[in-house]
Order: structure tokens, then C-alpha cells, then sequence
């Protein structure tokens, strides 16, 4: 039995959803109707006649209007929701349980069936996940002709209605879109998504920036757009700022919230480094056998490197105790007590 056919009338789910304020019936003759198909892009989809639409302006028939068995959906390919922006599934969980599906996810027909799957899902994910662990049919709005731009535009006004994907998942998507020429310009996208092109091209920086910093930064969702351009653009005036944003970047959206705390910092940091004269040292025994390197990097940190050769006859106990008796002596002839500092950092 096809799934799709039973429609959902006004004295069951449809009724409810326009009871609660999840959709309005609208009449075609309003003069207002044409402007909000244009909002999602979907010009050409109004029917003669009476209609809904959903909160974020999504308009259908009557007849669109379906449950479907949750098996059979599976979300598209262009899902902007990653996976740390699922939100609580627990807590839907328990108010479809308790109160049903009060918001219709947005489906199309799978144009590659398999396995079972009949439909793809543009939106809804979150309540598709839902009706999955529940056993229960999922309530789709069934658009079959529904083309990829016209999903993109669905999909984009629903996301910014529900406020619940970042700036950074968009940015992705919007990547996508334009690597698989989905759209072929940032200006073909951009009257697609009803945004300005520089507003675009400002959302796009967060694709720019080098994966070490998305990585370090605690959530890299929660990161503005004005502080993505900003160190986007610090790092196309001076590339060598790289590992000094890599190493604040757990900070920055934090304690480093605002574009100029981000560039006061680093040039803070610039105005006080001290150029430091790399050295290298190798120590020999008597023998001229090699002992060890000790060495001075470009930042001034020292390290030394032991002959591979020593590790099986050193006692590396008496070693360290020898250098801590050595580093301690500097303090009688006036200088810093560094083991002290050393212990305070631990």
C-alpha cells in the first residue's frame, strides 16, 4: 500500500496544525499570497483555490498533506544539520509521544530509490530521527516536483524561521552547492536564498578559515561572522599570525569575543616578541661519542635531545635530579627561581 495516498483532512492532523498555529489556510485571492511564494522561492507551485502555509512560509495543497512510513525517508544530500546541532532528540521524543507531530517535515520523491527508500527528506530531519524510534508514520508535506533550487529555498526559510543552524553548517552547505554547481555563481545562490551578495560572500569566510583553528575553537558553531572575516582577512595581511591565532584559538568566542579584542591581542603579541638567535649545541664525551644536542628554537624555547643509543644506560631519575640541582643553583647567584615558576605552572 502506497502511504502517500492518505490524505490528511481538515477533522484530523490538518485541522489540529491550523488549531494550533503551526499553519494558516490561506485564500489565493489575498493579495498578500504572491509575495510570500516569492519568499521561498517557489513562484510557480501556488494552486487555484484555497492553500496552506507553514510558519516559515512554505504554502501546499491540501492534498500534500501525508504520512509516510519513516523507513521509507532519508534525508537529502544538501542537509545543512550536522550532527552537534541535533539538539535534544529526547525531549522530541517525548512531545511527539505525548502531544503528536505538531510540524510536518518537507519530503520529494527520491530521484535514485533504494533500498526501501521512496522519499527524500529537505527538511525535518530532527523529526524524522523521532517517528523512527517511535514506530510511528511521519507527517510530510510531499512535494514530487520540487526541483533542487526549489528545495534549497525551502530548506533555507525554514532554517532561519527555526534560527537552529549556524552560520558555519549554512556556510558548508553553501559550498556544496556552488562545488557541485548546484547553483553555477555566488550571485545565482544568493537571489535564491533572497540575500544580499555581499552578505553571502561575508557567510563564506567561515569556508577560509584553516582547519587548525576550526578545530582548537571550543565550538566553532557559536562563532560570529564578523570574527570569522576578521581572521580571514588578519591572515590574507600576514600569514605569519597563523600559529599565534592557532594557539588563542581556544579563546577566541570566549574571552576573545569581538574583532578588535582578537586584532588588540595579536598585535600586543607582535609589538613584544623578542627575536630570538637560534642555537645548537652537540655535546660530545671524551671519546668524541655524541651525548647529546641541546638546542634553542626560534621562539626561544630550549629542549634537549639524548643520543638513542643512552636510553637503555641512563638512569634518567639521577638525570633529572642532577638538572634540577643544576637549575636551582641559579638562584644563589641572583637570578629567578625558575623551578619555583615551573611548579606554580603545575
Amino acid at each position: 500500500m502506497d502511504n502517500s495516498k492518505r490524505n490528511v483532512h481538515n477533522s484530523g492532523p490538518l485541522g489540529m496544525l491550523v488549531k494550533t498555529g503551526q499553519i494558516k489556510k490561506i485564500d489565493s485571492t489575498e493579495e498578500s499570497t504572491h509575495v510570500n511564494f516569492q519568499h521561498v522561492g517557489l513562484e510557480g507551485m501556488k494552486s487555484p483555490g484555497s492553500y496552506f502555509k507553514t510558519q516559515s512560509g512554505i504554502s501546499f495543497n491540501e492534498n500534500d498533506l501525508v504520512f509516510l512510513d519513516a523507513k521509507e525517508c532519508e534525508p537529502w544530500e544538501y542537509a545543512n544539520r550536522s550532527e552537534d546541532e541535533m539538539g535534544d532528540i529526547d525531549e522530541l521524543i517525548n512531545s511527539i509521544r505525548e502531544n503528536s507531530q505538531l510540524q510536518p517535515a518537507l519530503v520529494r520523491s527520491h530521484p535514485s530509490p533504494h533500498d526501501g527508500i521512496k522519499y527524500q527528506i529537505i527538511f525535518g530531519r530532527r523529526r524524522h530521527l523521532a517517528c523512527l524510534k517511535l514506530g510511528l508514520k511521519l507527517l510530510v508535506i510531499k512535494k514530487d516536483s520540487l526541483s533542487l533550487q526549489e528545495a534549497i529555498a525551502c530548506q533555507d526559510a525554514e532554517n532561519k524561521y527555526r534560527k537552529d543552524i549556524s552560520n558555519y553548517s549554512n556556510a558548508l552547505l553553501y559550498k556544496k552547492l556552488l562545488i557541485t554547481k548546484a547553483f553555477k555563481t555566488e550571485k545565482e545562490l544568493a537571489e535564491k536564498l533572497r540575500i544580499s551578495p555581499s552578505s553571502l560572500n561575508e557567510l563564506m569566510t567561515y569556508t577560509k578559515l584553516p582547519q587548525e583553528i576550526i578545530r582548537n575553537i571550543s565550538n566553532i558553531h557559536t562563532l560570529s561572522v564578523y570574527m570569522a572575516a576578521k581572521i580571514v582577512r588578519l591572515l590574507a595581511e600576514d600569514k605569519s599570525l597563523l600559529n599565534k591565532i592557532i594557539e588563542i584559538s581556544p579563546e577566541i568566542g570566549k574571552t576573545i569575543n569581538t574583532p578588535s579584542k582578537l586584532e588588540s591581542i595579536l598585535k600586543k603579541n607582535k609589538e613584544s616578541k623578542v627575536d630570538v638567535t637560534r642555537r645548537t649545541k652537540i655535546v660530545y664525551d671524551e671519546n668524541d661519542n655524541k651525548i647529546f644536542t641541546f638546542k634553542i628554537d626560534h621562539k626561544g624555547a630550549p629542549s634537549i635531545v639524548f643520543h638513542k643509543e643512552l636510553i637503555d644506560v641512563l638512569d634518567f631519575d639521577v638525570l633529572c635530579d642532577q638538572l634540577k640541582s643544576t637549575v636551582e643553583s641559579l638562584s644563589k647567584f641572583g637570578r629567578p627561581n625558575l623551578m619555583k615558576k615551573i611548579t606554580e605552572q603545575y
